[in-house]
């Protein structure tokens, strides 16, 4: 499966097969590795549980921060291993639906949307940023791209300069809109260090549930303790993209790495980063919260779109569920020319991006000289 079979916003086509792996992982049966569907489901759903009372205990007024950071670690780590767990059983549909063939044109007008929402949004609340309507023309762009292109524009250059444009956009709109509060934030060592795991486990999650890495491959006969690591061509996101694709039998890992998945993980994984990184600061400051309603914000955007970005996690856990009943999540979220999976991705910039924004600007993420390293300047010098 390719990373644009993943999230929906670019081709399945790819140059180079995986060399006797199947593209999408299929496995009709009730366990993975041996293990029941119904333990990683319920590992996930404790995970969920231990992330927010982990939360909850960070918040209380007599507050233990060593618990709660313990709790939501732990919890992290529960939902990521369940969650991986039931993305790598996800069941693939033989026959293609007929009401697949309204998605271009769904794509078409979700674009549209995007686009003159942009414009009218920002024109009644923020006038005085363009730079807002500059973003979600770029992402209506990026939902628009394959559909509306010839040949899905896998070889057009306007590809790379929109997948190069997106990022670009966000981290100007960080500079004019954060000033130095956000880097302020990174100088304190709890947010920091927030930061750097956030973005390593979001990273491993988001790899994981995206097809890109597997731990339990469909392997044909001749492929069994061989293993190889060969160049490779991904059309995703949006055109092609130099990758390496591999497969180590002991561990046994399997995939491939691209330019594109680096980029979509940059992205999506530096914002999650971003938000988390804030709401550590706000989460550690002393005394009571100044802002508790921005810290639920910061946290509940960067968890849902975090999990809304992986769309096979989604039809995983479905498929888990109900089994080959789920047929229609499957065409919704990981057909690449189905609106769900380009919608998800422009909703969660734009979410991220928005809620970083605001943290920024809370008096919770003020960083003290006292926190800064000694010679740090301060954000008024």
């Amino acid at each position: 499966m390719t990373l644009g079979q993943a999230i929906g916003i670019g081709p399945t086509a790819a140059v180079g097969g995986f060399g006797g792996l199947d593209a999408v992982v299929a496995h009709a049966g009730t366990t993975h590795a041996g293990t029941p569907h119904w333990l990683l489901g319920a590992v996930t759903i404790l995970g969920i549980a231990a992330g927010i009372g982990g939360f909850r205990v960070l918040r209380g007024s007599g507050r233990s921060d060593r618990l709660g950071a313990a709790l939501l670690s732990l919890g992290a780590v529960a939902v990521i291993a369940g969650t991986i767990g039931l993305v790598e059983i996800q069941i693939a549909p033989e026959a293609t639906p007929d009401w697949t063939r309204l998605f271009p044109t769904i794509n078409a007008v979700s674009a549209i949307v995007v686009a003159l929402g942009s414009l009218a949004v920002v024109r009644w609340k923020w006038p005085e940023r363009p730079r807002y309507v500059g973003l979600g023309l770029l992402l209506a762009a990026w939902i628009a791209y394959p559909t509306l292109l010839p040949q899905e524009g896998l070889t057009n250059p306007l590809g790379y300069l929109l997948a190069a444009a997106v990022p670009a956009a966000v981290i100007y709109v960080f500079h004019r809109d954060t000033g130095a509060a956000f880097p302020d934030v990174l100088t304190a060592r709890v947010p920091a260090v927030v930061a750097v795991v956030t973005f390593a486990l979001f990273g491993v999650f988001y790899l994981f549930s995206a097809g890109t890495l597997s731990m339990n491959p469909d392997l044909t006969a001749d492929m069994v303790g061989e293993g190889f690591v060969t160049p490779y061509q991904v059309a995703s996101p949006l055109v092609y993209w130099p990758a390496l694709e591999f497969y180590f039998p002991s561990i046994p890992l399997s995939g491939y790495v691209s330019l594109g998945s680096l980029l979509l993980v940059a992205i999506l994984g530096g914002l999650v980063a971003s938000n988390a990184a804030l709401a550590a600061r706000q989460l550690t400051t002393s005394g009571s919260l100044d802002s508790p309603q921005a810290i639920v914000g910061t946290v509940t955007t960067a968890g849902a779109t975090a999990c809304g970005c992986c769309a096979p996690a989604v039809y995983g856990a479905a498929g888990a569920v109900f089994g080959a009943a789920a047929t229609p999540v499957y065409w919704a979220f990981m057909d690449p020319s189905s609106p769900v999976g380009g919608l998800f991705f422009a909703a969660s910039v734009l979410i991220l991006t928005g809620s970083a924004v605001r943290a920024s600007h809370d008096p919770a993420c003020a960083v003290p000289a006292v926190d800064r390293p000694s010679g740090e300047p301060s954000a008024g010098d």
